[in-house]
């Protein structure tokens, strides 16, 4: 019965994430969560216009971004804390996959970022549904601050052109938009530059003197009054200052992805790579975030598989939503905690609190200069780049440092989805290299006197110590420990293999352990390995450590040394023969 009841609890939480924390809300926490909710949605406002900017749509659908993929992982993601909507990187890698295929802001456009969006959901979801969540947890930190950095360099290049009030064409690659920058720099409109320049200036000064003030809302404001102020002193034909236009604003803003041949066809070669860089980028910063605002804020029992679902959740509900793809924001979650958030019902409350700011303020908007739009983007780019992150990985003198400079040289160079692609590759790298290194240590006279059997005595015998995985990959590194030891002993004294923090042995590296033994034996001495019983789940690797070394040299402990030792006494350790 009791087994039944577990179960049936195990179903509806995971149909049902949001009725864990549901029982939470009493009085207190729903008016928290409601002030910092409307905080939330007041914030995102400009940010959302500019990143839909950013990604070549017009600016109703970094709106939609905002609202409805938040509202789905607060009730089916795992993070408390974490807010989703339009992410910076996201965004970039956007526009650069379909900007080659069909004009900015177009209905081909459009149904290009729709379709990707849903591609990159399916994708996450696969993750989600496959337990592949913890994957995301071994991406290297060295890697998100490359394509970060590299993110907030190209963002900062493409929108000098709107800062400067001159078109130009961004199809094109990174070395190209520099040029063509170089080129319209005859032809800027000045007035234009004001308004950017006053714009990135308040907003630097205001986060710099008033750090807790919204800078992006009041940056927008102030530009938009410069705009305004300069329009009336040399008139508005003069200044010629490009404004954002109407928004078609729709609450049920219906849409589909389209794979018909004839629609879909050209892009596809293009599309498939992109919606998996899509799907991995969103999850390694959404786990990321997850993962910091949980440690932040004391939760327990984050499921990092559990929000892989809801942000594949969010994307592919949001592919019919008329939404690009999202993922976690970083600023967003951070401020929403700041603001004394304590449940995921921040997330509706922000999304309904937007959608209403939106239908009010809808004729403001319309209002809104370009050039306003590139220096808010500026400030979201200049804020992606750490430079005391960059500094700390360039003054490291290991392979960290070369792993920044070529992703971050491969993502300007040739495309962010290259850059993650090759991110991914050095981390999964970086990350087997490191395991295949277990610790090995050898243990010193007093050290080895707790592990010595019967028949050994400290002067003929040698210690050393292993922790880690020893497992196929870390075969060569187990060898060397034997051949360095052997250089010493000469394989003439017994030898000790402690292994009381081995996480697991496998067949190639029980031969390992066998044949050093058979290699001491021909000299007349044994080798002893002492072991957890959990590292011998496999029968094969047992069969295998008897018949070399003999049970009678095999021992099972779970006790710590420093246990072993509080008599202080030389003395074998009590132990139990593995038979």
């Amino acid at each position: 019965m009791i087994n039944r009841i577990r179960h049936s609890a195990k179903i509806r939480n995971a149909l049902f994430p949001f009725m864990l924390w549901i029982p939470l809300l009493d009085k207190a926490t729903v008016r928290n969560d409601i002030v910092a909710g409307i905080t939330a949605g007041v914030l995102i406002l400009p940010q959302a216009i500019a990143l839909a900017t950013l990604a070549g749509l017009p600016p109703e659908y970094g709106l939609y971004t905002a609202i409805f993929p938040v509202m789905i992982t607060a009730l089916y993601g795992s993070s408390w804390h974490s807010l989703s909507g339009p992410n910076t990187a996201l965004a970039v890698l956007t526009a650069m996959t379909i900007a080659p295929f069909a004009n900015i802001g177009t209905p081909d456009y459009v149904q290009y970022a729709i379709t990707l969006t849903f591609m990159a959901g399916v994708l996450q979801l696969a993750f989600g549904f496959l337990r592949l969540g913890v994957v995301f947890n071994y991406f290297s930190h060295t890697v998100m601050v490359a394509i970060v950095t590299a993110v907030g360099i190209i963002i900062v290049i493409q929108q000098v052109g709107n800062f400067m009030g001159v078109i130009m064409n961004l199809n094109e690659s990174l070395d190209e938009v520099v040029y063509q920058i170089i080129l319209a720099i005859p032809r800027a409109n000045i007035y234009a530059v004001m308004v950017g320049i006053i714009t990135v200036a308040s907003g630097l000064i205001i986060k710099r003197m008033r750090p807790k003030w919204p800078h992006y809302i009041m940056a927008v404001a102030i530009g938009m009054l410069a705009a305004w102020v300069i329009g009336m002193w040399v008139g508005s034909a003069t200044a010629h200052i490009d404004m954002l236009g109407y928004m078609s604003f729709s609450a049920m803003p219906f849409s589909h992805p389209d794979f018909s041949p004839e629609d879909f066809g050209p892009f596809s070669n293009f599309a498939f790579p992109a919606a998996i860089g899509m799907a991995v980028l969103g999850l390694m910063q959404s786990s990321v975030i997850a993962r910091s605002m949980a440690a932040k804020s004391g939760q327990q029992g984050l499921d990092i598989n559990q929000e892989v679902v809801g942000q594949g959740l969010s994307n592919v509900v949001g592919s019919f939503l008329s939404c690009f793809p999202s993922c976690g924001s970083f600023n967003r979650s951070a401020a929403n905690l700041e603001a004394g958030a304590r449940t995921p019902l921040v997330g509706l409350i922000s999304a309904l609190a937007l959608a209403l700011l939106v239908f009010i303020a809808a004729p403001v908007i319309a209002y809104l200069p370009v050039p306003v739009m590139a220096g808010v983007l500026f400030l979201v780019g200049a804020a992606l780049i750490k430079i005391k992150d960059i500094r700390h990985l360039l003054a490291i003198k290991d392979g960290g440092r070369i792993v920044f400079l070529l992703v971050l040289a491969v993502t300007l160079g040739s495309g962010l989805d290259d850059g993650v692609y090759l991110g991914i590759f050095l981390s999964i790298a970086g990350y087997l290299r490191s395991v295949s290194k277990p610790s090995l240590e050898l243990l010193f006279e007093q050290e080895k006197s707790y592990y010595l059997s019967d028949g050994m005595v400290a002067d003929d015998t040698t210690a050393i110590a292993i922790s880690g995985s020893l497992f196929f990959g870390s075969g060569h590194n187990i060898e060397r420990a034997f051949i360095n030891v052997s250089k010493d002993d000469h394989r003439k004294a017994n030898l000790i293999v402690i292994a009381e923090y081995a996480t697991g042995i496998d067949v190639p590296s029980a031969e390992l352990i066998a044949q050093e033994a058979r290699r001491r034996q021909a000299n007349g001495y044994r080798l002893t390995l002492w072991v957890r019983p959990s590292a011998l789940v496999d029968p094969q690797v047992t069969k295998i450590l008897e018949k070399a070394l003999g049970s009678e040299n095999i021992f099972c402990s779970g006790r710590a040394k420093k246990s072993m030792a509080v008599t202080g006494l030389i003395a074998p350790i009590a132990r139990n023969k593995l038979v």
